[in-house]
């Protein structure tokens, strides 16, 4: 009998530890496509083959004045490997520093140009996580659910544009070997980040998948294929932004408004 009460509780305590690693879940998201730095095509193709390696879902978020004849087919190729691409503005402008119909034009600017590429259901992420407040809040929200885009949060920061200037304020012939030292703090980062974003879901009493920010530069070239595995050795699951964010396919409007409205569900952890 006092076995089988041993068995039966190693049954469930890895019942239990099974049912907690598939609620740990997230979305990699990608800002300042294409732009990556020397050799930019280069390195956004180590971008997409570390993601197609891993065999993991990802969402790219394009600054479209960025965007030129030589990388346009780069750009094809990660909507062609199935991974989402997203609207960040025409110049990756600050929403708290310009006026608001000029922001609003730089959404609009990028989301004619990038058409051919945009995938469904539309994602905008604003540049420097900036949503402004107020009425100028108000009107670029409006101006997005009328051309039927979903805002695409942050849970967690990865903070990696100051990781990459450490990167290239060194020469270029040591900066592989720099690379070494700063790897690991940069990966260690990201992780206190992740368990405060996990911290945050614990103390509101939620399960929300978390939503990882990095950037396309030359860092994220080399160290993006050990962020995966960081997170698939924590048991992470790696999850589309859609399915993240429970994103309807089909277009919405009322439906829309109040999904921006629980966005403050969401936290960016600095």
């Amino acid at each position: 009998m006092f076995k089988k009460i041993i068995l039966l509780a190693v049954f469930l305590t890895a019942l239990a530890t099974n049912c907690l690693a598939e609620k740990r879940q997230i979305a990699l998201t990608i800002d300042d496509l294409p732009f990556v730095g020397e050799g930019a095509n280069f390195h956004l193709n180590m971008i997409i083959d570390a993601i197609n390696a891993s065999e993991i879902p990802a969402t790219g978020f394009v600054i479209a004045g960025k965007v030129r004849p030589e990388n346009w087919e780069t750009l094809h190729r990660f909507e062609e490997a199935g991974l989402g691409i997203g609207n960040h503005t025409f110049t990756h402008i600050n929403l708290d520093k310009v006026d608001v119909d000029a922001y609003i034009r730089e959404i609009d600017e990028a989301d004619k140009l990038l058409s051919p590429v945009l995938t469904e259901p539309k994602y905008f992420r604003y540049p420097y996580l900036a949503m402004s407040q107020g009425n100028k809040k108000n009107k670029v929200l409006n101006f997005l659910i009328s051309r039927n885009y979903h805002i695409a949060p942050v849970t967690i920061d990865s903070k990696d544009f100051i990781f990459n200037q450490l990167l290239l304020s060194v020469q270029e012939n040591q900066r592989r070997i720099f690379l070494e030292t700063l790897k690991p703090c940069y990966l260690n980062f990201i992780w206190q980040q992740t368990l405060k974003a996990e911290q945050a879901n614990h103390i509101r009493k939620n399960n929300q998948p978390q939503v990882l920010l990095i950037h396309a530069n030359l860092l994220n070239a080399y160290v993006l294929p050990d962020i995966i595995k960081l997170y698939k050795q924590n048991d992470f699951t790696f999850i589309s932004l859609q399915e993240g964010l429970k994103t309807p396919s089909t277009r919405l409007s009322p439906t829309m408004k109040r999904q921006h409205e629980n966005l403050d569900d969401f936290v960016v952890w600095d």
